[in-house]
């Protein structure tokens, strides 16, 4: 396996977001195993390689040739550009803008089976009859899924030996003619809401999302004084902050995500005139006390993770940028207790209660 004599200069590379549980690393073994793939003597060997779900840019700072860095994260672009270091980290191409050639690939699996599809048809469109593919993984995380639809984009599809409890699969003989993949599409309150694969809740909308948008029918919420200005964090496809433009039509609406794909689709269904869609995973660039109504559905995964880590921080940055009399309304399962982490630094009160999930109305203390 990859030892350290396999790092880059700078070997103290981190995980983005950070995280107190000291049992994760940077490099899995599946990271690992795509690292002496790519460093193996190939009459390609000397071509771009593109780098694909690379969480924290580890398989992209190590192997020892040029890179295509393939973004779909912000968090993924952030952590290449911080394990960097003094470097200057690879170009990133961020989906769903078109790849360049694709001569070698390697791709960490996402827990999506429907990313995984999406990639592979980006992918597709960008190789040519003799571009291979390594896709890395964790044995315990095997579908038959991947086999199906790494077989509706390349002609030869194999699995290497298991090491560590990680496999690669290994993609050769691509159809290049590949369509480019239809977007879906969600309906809720007779509108269609266009999304891009892989966005949270594919086919129907979140079960979490609709408790609370048929909370806002009645009181409490119902009687809030109507925003000047509301932020939609983790806005996925942009339903949220859709419905609560035609609730509050004199509003503005700022809505941002991690996930670039669901960015692109949030700006199909959100209208121009009274919104703006953002790319990141901090609200940095909001000015302080500048929302009046902030409405989260709190990611907790993370990829294969489960973690509060994030959305407690957004808890905590969602208070900076609330107005003095500003309103921040989460929805959340039932059993993470948000409420007794976000009583730290709001007034909270619940507002709705369903067997599975909560709604917070939260104050700013």
């Amino acid at each position: 396996m990859v030892g350290s004599d396999h790092l880059p200069p700078n070997s103290r590379m981190q995980r983005y977001p950070p995280t107190t549980d000291k049992s994760l690393t940077v490099l899995s073994a599946a990271d690992r195993l795509l690292i002496e793939w790519a460093a193996e003597p190939k009459a390609d060997r000397l071509l771009p390689l593109t780098v694909v779900h690379d969480r924290f840019g580890a398989i992209a700072l190590t192997v020892r040739q040029e890179v295509q860095f393939v973004g779909s994260y912000h968090t993924q672009e952030e952590a290449l550009r911080r394990n960097a270091g003094d470097e200057v980290p690879p170009p990133v191409t961020t989906l769903p803008h078109p790849l360049a050639t694709v001569h070698r690939a390697v791709v960490r699996m996402p827990k999506s089976v429907a990313l995984f599809d999406y990639y592979l048809s980006c992918l597709s469109r960008a190789a040519s009859p003799q571009t291979t593919v390594a896709v890395g993984f964790m044995t315990r995380h095997f579908t038959p899924q991947w086999i199906k639809v790494a077989q509706r984009y390349a002609g030869r599809v194999e699995q290497g030996r298991a090491r560590q409890k990680a496999r690669l699969l290994l993609l050769e003989d691509f159809n290049t003619t590949v369509p480019e993949r239809a977007l879906g599409a969600v309906v809720y309150a007779g509108r269609r809401y266009r999304q891009y694969p892989g966005v949270f809740s594919d086919g129907h909308i979140d079960y979490a999302t609709q408790f609370l948008l048929e909370s806002w029918s009645r009181p409490p919420l119902l009687e809030l004084v109507p925003p000047a200005h509301i932020l939609d964090v983790a806005c996925g496809n942009g339903v949220i902050g859709d419905q609560l433009l035609l609730r509050y039509p004199s509003a503005r609406l700022t809505a941002t995500d991690d996930f670039s794909l669901a960015v692109a689709s949030a700006r199909l269904n959100l209208p121009d005139d009274r919104s703006e869609v953002r790319y990141a995973h901090t609200l940095d660039g909001i000015p302080d006390g500048s929302q009046d109504l902030v409405v989260i559905n709190p990611p907790f995964h993370f990829g294969y993770e489960h973690t509060m880590e994030i959305s407690l921080g957004l808890f905590r940055q969602i208070r900076r940028v609330l107005t003095a009399n500003g309103t921040l309304v989460v929805v959340a399962n039932r059993h993470l207790n948000y409420g007794s982490h976000l009583t730290h630094d709001y007034r909270v009160e619940v507002v709705a209660e369903h067997p599975k999930y909560v709604v917070y109305r939260c104050g700013v203390r």
